[in-house]
């Protein structure tokens, strides 16, 4: 494996073989990443992601999603959103995915359009397939992500800031890893199959 840097552009590119990484060992090495360095992802990666999400299958193709790359400003506002609304709930995880929020670079924000179907379900596993797509491509691209749940639970507050009228199904944090995690245990093949 090669990794090259830009100096100008702070970005890096997995070369393997001359391409880039192959999708199972994109699956085992994707992690959950809290830690980030402050550089800056260029953009065009960031929206090539937003495109390979799209691919995913969606309910009767539907495609239920919309996406904001949010700037630091209003990605702080959010996290700042999280933190007031969790803080004083006992053992809430949510101060603690503010300061995520906070030190990842970047800041995707995925919604549910249900203007043409009442099957929200449905949708939101669609959205969810939409979202592992953006996680392994950004994975083989050689960055870290963070899936974020806990931003749904500020779905009003989330509207007023960006002046939108979707639903926050979930959103995607971004970026240099500054952490090489550990796989997480997973339950026994044998537990899981029936």
């Amino acid at each position: 494996m090669v990794v090259v840097f830009s100096s100008n552009f702070a970005y890096l590119w997995y070369y393997i073989n001359g391409d880039n990484m192959e999708l199972k060992d994109v699956i085992l090495d994707r992690r959950s990443i809290r830690k980030y360095k402050s550089d800056i992802v260029r953009e065009d990666i960031l929206l090539e992601g937003i495109k390979m999400g799209v691919k995913a299958p969606s309910a009767h193709n539907r495609q239920p999603w919309k996406f904001k790359l949010l700037s630091k400003e209003e990605k702080d506002k959010v996290a700042s959103l999280l933190e007031d609304k969790t803080k004083d709930i006992p053992l809430h995880s949510g101060p603690h995915t503010a300061s995520v929020i906070r030190e990842v670079p970047h800041l995707i924000m995925i919604f549910l359009d249900s203007s043409e179907n009442d099957d929200r379900e449905m949708d939101i596993l669609s959205v969810g397939a939409c979202i592992e797509n953006m996680i392994l491509y950004y994975t083989s691209m050689g960055l870290g992500t963070i899936w974020i749940g806990n931003t749904n639970i500020i779905n009003e507050e989330i509207k007023d800031l960006l002046g939108i009228n979707y639903d926050t199904i979930s959103s995607l944090g971004i970026g240099f890893k500054n952490q090489e995690p550990h796989s997480r245990p997973r339950k026994e093949f044998e537990d899981v199959i029936l």
